[in-house]
């Protein structure tokens, strides 16, 4: 995306109570949600307010689910716009989209979501570049104020500055600075990397006094006038429906307004909401509650009362039996393995997990004739805007979508199936609706991580060298249901181009489809999370067959530093040496191969996530009840220029103890077609005694384009911990969770 000032399209400003409201460029900013005509100029919407009292408010673009965007993405406008940051706030951008010639629709401002990591990556131009612009605009009204020439000024901490030393602040500008047009050809002078003050620091989240206060910030804070509280009775089984029900003794409660049966969603087409049910729609959550309890309803239990993980099991051992689809081969694999030296094969199996969120699923609809509302916590608030136009036919531009901070997403909230029920409660209903789910309704009703048996095979020559690498994996997957043909549902699962790939000549990526009704989606760090720990065991379990250093093996198979083609998400390129750096880091920090008592040991792994380069080295002690505590992770991590040091570090600390939270005892289960784990009594979440005392995080000092930090530490916590137990003299597990057994 290129940056044009030439076209009229800067600002879109108001000066309500004295306010400016900058926008960003539209050719710079807008990208295709449909189909963009990149030369329609439609006006856009405000990014930054500029309050007199030189207070500011910045709009931030990408939901926050606790990554803490709303701070980073503000440094970077204010980094440009010399702003003083300790008197900027930060709120949620309204949903902007505008309408494009061909009658598309496409972003009003800038991209707006949260996910795949690229809430930094995607505005890390242009949200500087329109602070920059903005601050140009300041130092023309500046000059009228001193009778000078922009030249002769400078700013800082949100003042204009003379060549005298006058000072005059942003917010007595804003007036002058919002009749200010730019000079043609204006283009934006971005500060030099010596230059910045924010970019790189510290900052502290702009938002977390208002968490912890108590602030209404969360989708479950927000209310609306009028609004009825609605729940449903969802079929528990997977593509059941309602065959009957006797609502009699539930409608007779007082407080219920009206029961509504839902349809089970078309099983030929992508998801709206994720089952058919009964909702109830009542005054108060307690009321709607009580009177879903006192529902009698007949289910059909669907296809899949046979299901279970036993048979998604046999069912995945049995295929990898076969020959799947080859999505990736290299040379002649068969070839190279019949005339190996030493062939290696394990297999490795991974569960349903589920996201978990603190926050349980909820929104607010309201439906209009030819207008609607919708509030809530959303990750893709343009996917909110398509599921309410899906149902309702009401323009997209007349869709006012609100997306609130995020008790928790992890990618579950991509999918806006809450959006579909209350949209679809509330258009039935005629009442403005707010949706509210349980936690069990939350646990029982999910798009899971995929589960798959991942079968791998390395060969190698006399001399020990890598001839040949295959991954084969049986799996569900997670485009199940998301309109994808059946040979393109691989990608979402298996990574062609991650490692080894380009390191071996003879290489083999092979993918067999898994039946279940089970919803599958996007689970932090998507295949990531599965994929580093089924490669980074195995190269463990190489090493110690060929009696090698398990960093020293991983550093021999990534060779001599080289940037590899790498085709799938967060960038275009795998870097070898990037990856060697952080392996090298993080094993320098931590001492690796250092003594330690009997029944310790060191573990190692790193893996590429998303365009970022992590690894770590955990330090373990074997318990004498056969578990094991995690007494220290020293993290190296390269994600670029970091933006903000602080969280980068929260993130990696964040991901860290999820990782370890799921590969110890997290795991879905099924039997007769139903989701068995509805609470956290038998969906088990790491203790606060399980957490590692002491995390240690690196950070390179890189001067590349930066990347995001959300999903990048989780992948090689599994892998890293299992390596170390093995390496303390406990038994490997191929499967999660490690402590299936114990509570």
């Amino acid at each position: 995306m290129r940056f044009n000032p030439t076209r009229r399209a800067f600002l879109s400003y108001g000066l309500a109570g004295g306010a400016l409201i900058v926008g960003a460029p539209v050719a710079a900013l807008a990208r295709s949600m449909d189909d963009t005509d990149a030369n329609d100029d439609n006006s856009i919407s405000p990014l930054i307010q500029i309050n007199a009292d030189n207070t500011m408010v910045f709009f931030s673009p990408s939901p926050d689910m606790g990554q803490g965007v709303d701070t980073s993405l503000a440094m970077l406008f204010a980094e440009e716009l010399d702003a003083d940051f300790d008197q900027v706030k930060s709120k949620p951008l309204p949903l902007m989209l505008r309408r494009t010639a061909d009658g598309g629709m496409a972003w009003g401002v800038v991209p707006q979501g949260a996910g795949g990591s690229t809430s930094i990556s995607d505005n890390w131009t242009l949200l500087r570049n329109a602070g920059a612009t903005a601050r140009q605009l300041l130092l023309q009204a500046g000059a009228k104020h001193f009778g000078t020439d922009v030249a002769n000024l400078r700013t800082e901490k949100s003042f204009v500055v003379s060549p005298t030393g006058g000072r005059v602040s942003y917010g007595s500008l804003v007036r002058k600075a919002a009749k200010e047009t730019l000079p043609d050809g204006f283009e934006p002078d971005l500060k030099a990397r010596s230059d910045w003050s924010l970019i790189g620091t510290s900052e502290k989240n702009k938002v977390v006094h208002d968490i912890v206060t108590g602030k209404p910030l969360y989708g479950m804070d927000m209310d609306y006038p009028g609004a009825k509280t609605a729940m449903v009775e969802r079929c528990p089984y997977l593509d059941g429906y309602v065959e009957n029900v006797d609502d009699a003794a539930a409608r007779a409660l007082p407080g219920v307004i009206d029961i509504i049966v839902m349809d089970r969603p078309s099983l030929d087409g992508n998801y709206t909401y994720l089952a058919g049910g009964v909702a109830v729609i009542a005054e108060d959550v307690w009321t709607a509650k009580k009177a879903r309890a006192l529902l009698n309803i007949t289910w059909n239990k669907g296809p899949y009362t046979d299901e279970s993980s036993e048979s998604l099991a046999a069912q995945c051992d049995e295929l990898l039996k076969g020959e799947g689809q080859i999505v990736r081969s290299d040379g002649d694999y068969a070839a190279a393995v019949s005339s190996a030296d030493k062939v290696i094969t394990r297999t490795y199996k991974l569960p349903l997990v589920s996201h978990a969120q603190l926050e349980p699923q909820n929104c607010i609809a309201h439906i209009r004739e030819d207008s609607a509302t919708v509030i809530g916590p959303f990750q893709s608030p343009s996917g909110a805007s398509r599921m309410t136009n899906g149902i309702t036919g009401i323009d997209r531009l007349k869709i006012d979508v609100r997306y609130t901070r995020l008790g928790g997403g992890f990618g579950r909230r991509l999918t806006s199936d809450h959006v579909g029920e209350a949209v679809t409660i509330a258009k039935a209903s005629g009442l403005p609706i707010r949706l509210v789910w349980t936690r069990e309704d939350d646990l029982a009703h999910d798009f899971y991580r995929p589960m798959g048996h991942h079968e791998m095979t390395a060969a190698f020559d006399a001399d020990g060298n890598l001839t040949a690498w295959a991954q084969r994996l049986a799996g569900t997957p997670k485009h199940y249901r998301r309109g994808r043909p059946e040979n393109e549902l691989f990608d979402a699962d298996l990574y062609v181009d991650d490692f080894p790939a380009g390191r071996v000549d003879n290489m083999k990526m092979e993918y067999f489809v898994a039946k279940s009704g089970a919803p599958q989606g996007s689970w932090r760090a998507p295949a990531h999370t599965a994929n580093a720990f089924v490669i980074q065991s195995f190269i463990d379990e190489i090493a110690d067959e060929l009696g090698e250093d398990p960093l020293a093996l991983r550093l021999r198979l990534l060779g001599a530093p080289e940037e590899l083609p790498y085709g799938q998400h967060g960038s275009d390129v795998y870097d070898t040496g990037r990856m060697a750096g952080v392996l090298t880091l993080a094993a320098e920090k931590a001492n690796w191969g250092k003594a330690m008592p009997d029944g310790w040991a060191q573990g190692i792994a790193g893996h590429f996530t998303f365009g970022g380069y992590c690894a770590h080295v955990v330090e373990v002690q074997l318990l004498s009840d056969g578990t094991f505590k995690v007494h220290k992770v020293t993290g190296a991590i390269d994600v670029g220029t970091v933006v903000n040091r602080a969280g980068v570090i929260a993130q990696m600390e964040g991901g860290i103890n999820d990782g370890l939270s799921a590969c110890m005892r997290q795991e879905v289960r099924i039997e007769g077609g139903q989701m068995v784990n509805d609470n956290f009594d038998s969906y088990i979440m790491m203790r606060m005694a399980d957490a590692p005392p002491v995390i240690e995080t690196h950070l390179v000092d890189s001067t590349k384009d930066p990347v995001g930090m959300g999903e990048m530490s989780l992948p090689p916590m599994a892998p890293a911990v299992m390596n170390a137990v093995v390496r303390a003299g406990g038994t490997r597990k191929r499967s999660q969770p490690f402590m299936k057994d114990s509570a």
